[in-house]
């Protein structure tokens, strides 16, 4: 699987170009931090079931990261994969962000149009299930839609681990 986070706007064409441009240079940053190059192995687990995925991104200026604040740049590149690999991985397609109390950060729909509810956390370094947990506790408070996911984002590994709520 690629995850071309260039794309994000062409794979979820309700995200503002806008958002989806600065989602991706700011996964540049956030991966680039940890030494990661265009093309790095993420290793995926979607409900146990494990595979891989190539990452591709336009690299970006070091000085950009000293105008940034580094958690919202971890949070932000969470979410651009995230959302890369819940439409290449799911076919799942951006409707709404939630808002602060929905329980969850986005509103998606599947191929059938069922809504998805899907709360995303990004990390630096490895997470030994806990925010998983979390997350999905979280997420399984909303009322925007039946169907719920969690995915936490390691940066520094990279790896993406996503579950049912």
């Amino acid at each position: 699987m690629k995850l071309d986070l260039e794309r994000l706007h062409q794979m979820h064409p309700l995200l503002p170009l806008a958002t989806a441009i600065e989602y991706a240079h700011r996964a540049a940053m956030g991966l680039e931090r940890h030494d990661h190059k265009p093309g790095v192995m993420l290793a995926v687990d979607i409900d146990g079931r494990q595979s891989r995925a190539h990452l591709h991104w336009i690299t970006c200026l070091h000085t950009d990261a000293a105008q940034l604040d580094r958690h919202r740049v971890t949070e932000d590149a969470a979410e651009a994969i995230a959302l890369a690999l819940v439409n290449e991985a799911n076919g799942w397609v951006v409707r709404r962000r939630l808002q602060r109390g929905e329980s969850a950060d986005w509103l998606l729909v599947d191929g059938q149009r069922v809504s998805v509810a899907l709360e995303i956390s990004g990390i630096d370094e490895n997470d030994d299930g806990r925010r998983l947990r979390e997350k999905q506790r979280q997420v399984g408070r909303t009322t925007a839609a039946a169907k719920k996911a969690a995915c936490v984002v390691e940066l520094a590994t990279p790896r993406a681990t996503m579950a049912s709520a």
